[in-house]
C-alpha cells in the first residue's frame, strides 16, 4: 500500500507556510482529506504551481486537474494498446 501524505506537509515541502491556498481549494471541494495518496499529493503540487506561479483561479485548477487526469489515463491506455500491438506483431 502506498504511503499517504499530509496535505500541510506537501505545502511545507513546497515552501508554503500559509494554509490559505489549501483552504481555498477545499472550499471548492478539492483536497478535502488531510491525508493524500501520492497521486493526490502530486495534484496538490500542480495546483500550487498553477495558482501561485501562473495565477490560475480555483475553478480553473479544478478543470485543469480533471483534464490532466483524463489525459494521463488516456496516455496509459494508449501505451498499453501499443505494447499489446507490438507483442502481437512479435508473436507472428
Amino acid at each position: 500500500m502506498s504511503e499517504r501524505l499530509r496535505a500541510d506537509e506537501v505545502l511545507r515541502e513546497l515552501g508554503l507556510r500559509d494554509l490559505e491556498l489549501l483552504e481555498s481549494l477545499r472550499q471548492e471541494g478539492l483536497f478535502a482529506e488531510d491525508e493524500l495518496s501520492p497521486g493526490e499529493a502530486e495534484d496538490l503540487r500542480v495546483a500550487v504551481v498553477l495558482m501561485s506561479e501562473l495565477g490560475v483561479n480555483v475553478a480553473g485548477v479544478e478543470v485543469i486537474l480533471r483534464l490532466r487526469g483524463r489525459l494521463l489515463a488516456l496516455q496509459t491506455r494508449t501505451e498499453r494498446a501499443l505494447r499489446l500491438l507490438l507483442e502481437e506483431r512479435r508473436g507472428r
